[in-house]
């Protein structure tokens, strides 16, 4: 026991240099101008600035006065302009042919009527009746062309919400018929239109969410602080633990490790104690990281521990390769930027090309930006306890059979 505490204390003593502290504080800066870039993102005007739509109404009934109200419900449009046929005035009348039909020119948007709208929705004749029957014709819509992204969004919500009613009314037309049992009477079917259109206008509308105002803020802040930080955590495990094993295969060349076995002590102890080392920094290094980026970690904490493992026992096994400081120092940064880079740290594993997204099934950093994205332990602490095992594993044969070679050796020089 006593030579386990010199042990810590001997590492944590060799850990506090100038490379050390660095270590330490690289990821909390990290953290900090992510969190900082966070809060730029979140104080920008980044939303769509809710626009005007225009509504020609050439079926003017119950049904359709009722979606323009529900669509002047929606968060996303700032006013909507109800016309029909009956409202527009002689000296509009140009704007329509014989047939009472708006002409959906070029110039269409520089009329006053239709003007700073970012579409125009014309809503054929008698198209609720029709639609129950399967035989209305379709809502046209007029683009504006000044106005590219509110009508490109004006439009794909008004497709959606056409297909969503288009399933709906069949489904209440079913319902129908088999409560009227095929004889159709004209008065009590649009009785029955009038008073189902409003479920299902409401139903549709509700069904895109397009009722709810969410906070941008919130979400952006949500989906973006648990990746910060496992980027910055795993920048820390890593620099940790490479700083702290840098001193084993220097232990190894001197015969400090020899001396300390034949002085009562064991590799078990050796490693223990820069394990506990590097677990006692990374702990004082994680907690700035918490504090900054305040992620939500859920069972992040089983994640943290399989991740700070694998990273430690993955740099073992590197130091166990090497013969000097210097060639593990250089090594060392080499994995480690491997790691982060194909671990999706520092660019979206998502955008990877195919071979990248192979190795990046290899790196711990992936495993822990998924486990605090998902918080599904199965789906991260097990691949972390398979590097770790992995990595100890190689260790061990390593150990094993350098210790074969040497003892080949001095079998050698007695004979």
């Amino acid at each position: 026991m006593r030579s386990l505490r010199a042990c810590i204390y001997k590492d944590i003593r060799l850990f506090l240099t100038a490379s050390g502290i660095l270590s330490l504080i690289l990821p909390v800066l990290v953290a900090a101008a992510l969190m900082l870039g966070l809060n730029d993102a979140q104080n920008a005007d980044t939303s769509i600035k809710p626009f005007e739509i225009a509504v020609y109404d050439m079926d003017d009934t119950l049904m359709s006065r009722t979606l323009v109200g529900q669509l002047r419900s929606v968060e996303l449009i700032s006013k909507v302009r109800h016309y029909t046929e009956k409202s527009i005035s002689e000296n509009e009348q140009s704007l329509l042919n014989e047939n009472g039909e708006l002409i959906a020119g070029s110039g269409l948007f520089s009329a006053p009527l239709f003007k700073d709208c970012a579409v125009v929705m014309i809503l054929p004749l008698d198209f609720f009746y029709d639609a129950y029957t399967g035989e209305e014709e379709p809502v046209r819509i007029v683009l504006n062309g000044d106005m590219p992204l509110e009508s490109a969004l004006a439009s794909s919500m008004a497709s959606s919400v056409s297909g969503i009613l288009k399933s709906e009314r069949a489904a209440w037309y079913a319902a129908y018929s088999v409560k009227a049992g095929g004889e159709f009477d004209r008065a009590d079917f649009e009785r029955f239109c009038e008073n189902s259109a409003e479920t299902i206008l409401d139903n549709a509308l509700g069904r895109l969410n397009v009722f709810k105002n969410p906070d941008i803020r919130a979400e952006l802040s949500a989906s973006v602080k648990n990746p910060f930080f496992a980027c910055a955590a795993s920048m820390l495990m890593l620099f940790v633990s490479l700083g702290v094993l840098k001193t084993l295969p220097e232990e190894r060349r001197l015969g400090l490790y020899d001396r300390f076995v034949s002085a009562g002590g064991s590799l078990f102890q050796l490693i223990l104690s820069k394990f506990i080392t590097a677990a006692v920094f990374c702990a004082i290094g994680i907690l700035p990281l918490y504090f900054i980026l305040k992620p939500d970690l859920h069972g992040g904490v089983f994640v943290l521990a399989a991740a700070f493992i694998a990273c430690f026992l993955l740099m073992l096994m590197q130091a166990r390769l090497t013969r000097s400081a210097e060639s593990y120092l250089i090594i060392g940064g080499i994995l480690t930027a491997a790691e982060l880079l194909f671990g999706g740290v520092i660019y979206p594993a998502k955008l990877f090309p195919l071979f990248a997204k192979r190795i990046s099934v290899l790196t711990v950093p992936k495993y822990l930006i998924a486990g605090l994205e998902k918080s599904e332990l199965s789906a991260s602490v097990i691949p972390l306890a398979v590097i770790a095992a992995a990595c100890l594993a190689v260790f061990i044969v390593l150990e094993a059979a350098l210790r074969g070679i040497r003892r080949s050796k001095r079998g050698r020089r007695k004979v």
